[in-house]
Formats: structure tokens, C-alpha cells, sequence
């Protein structure tokens, strides 16, 4: 029987917790792409969602049959930071976020800071990442100079 050969992956990425959820955050390269486009996907949803609400206007006296257009805007603008949420953290995210949080403010607000902290994280990793490389060029440079003795 011919022996089994396992090598562990570990997934690329670190944790993000979002008041008392924890979310993970893939600093793959291939999702480094979608992050540092995250702008111009969200904004390709946020069209979506204005063409949705394009017949939207908000009435100067608001009343009670008026409040459906109110609440139409509202829901574009949701959609666009559910957009948000969900390409950073994967589909569904904002839906788990929004039923621990329903806060369209607060979640909204998070989104800089979020955002901020995460690049903050990515150029450490690129950092540790650089310095592997070093460690691993110089490692071999001193195998490959102690053969040649």
C-alpha cells in the first residue's frame, strides 16, 4: 500500500472582528485584487441600486403615503454598503452583520475605519512576507556558498 503524502494549507488571511462578530479577511493576492478595486465594484452595484431608486425624489412634506419613496432611498443606500461588506468578507456577510446590528449608521460609519485598518494589516503582511523572501534568498545563498567549499 502506497503511503499518503498530506500537506496542510493554511488559508491566507487574518481575523476582523466587527463588535462581537468575527469575520475573516483573505489577503490572498487573488482577493487583494477585489479589495483594492473594492471602490469601483461597490460603486458598479451602487448603479445598480440607483437604477433601481432612478425614479426616486423626496417630497418636501413627508407623509405617511410619501414614506415609501423615503424608504426606497434608504434601501438603495443599504444595498450599497451590504455591497461593500460582502466583497471585503464574502457574500452574505452584510446579512449576518445587519441581524446582529440593525444600524445602517453604525455599520456605514464602520466602513473607513474598516477599511483604514485593513490596508494597515495587508502592508504589515507584505512586510513579514518581504522578509520570509530575505531569509529564504540568504539561506540558500549560504547552502549554495558552503557547497562550493
Amino acid at each position: 500500500m502506497a503511503k499518503e503524502i498530506k500537506i496542510d494549507i493554511q488559508r491566507t488571511g487574518f481575523p476582523v472582528k466587527i463588535g462581537s462578530l468575527e469575520l475573516w479577511f483573505d489577503s490572498s493576492v487573488e482577493n487583494l485584487r477585489r479589495f483594492f478595486n473594492v471602490d469601483e465594484l461597490a460603486n458598479e452595484k451602487l448603479e445598480e441600486a440607483l437604477e433601481k431608486a432612478k425614479h426616486i425624489h423626496f417630497p418636501e412634506d413627508l407623509t405617511e403615503t410619501k414614506l415609501s419613496t423615503v424608504d426606497a432611498a434608504i434601501d438603495a443606500n443599504k444595498e450599497f454598503v451590504a455591497a461593500q461588506y460582502d466583497i471585503l468578507f464574502g457574500d452574505g456577510t452584510f446579512k449576518e452583520l445587519y441581524k446582529t446590528y440593525p444600524d445602517m449608521v453604525a455599520l456605514e460609519s464602520a466602513l473607513v475605519p474598516l477599511g483604514e485598518a485593513i490596508a494597515v494589516r495587508i502592508e504589515e503582511l507584505q512586510k513579514e512576507r518581504a522578509e520570509k523572501v530575505e531569509q529564504q534568498k540568504t539561506q540558500y545563498l549560504n547552502k549554495k556558498a558552503a557547497k562550493k567549499k
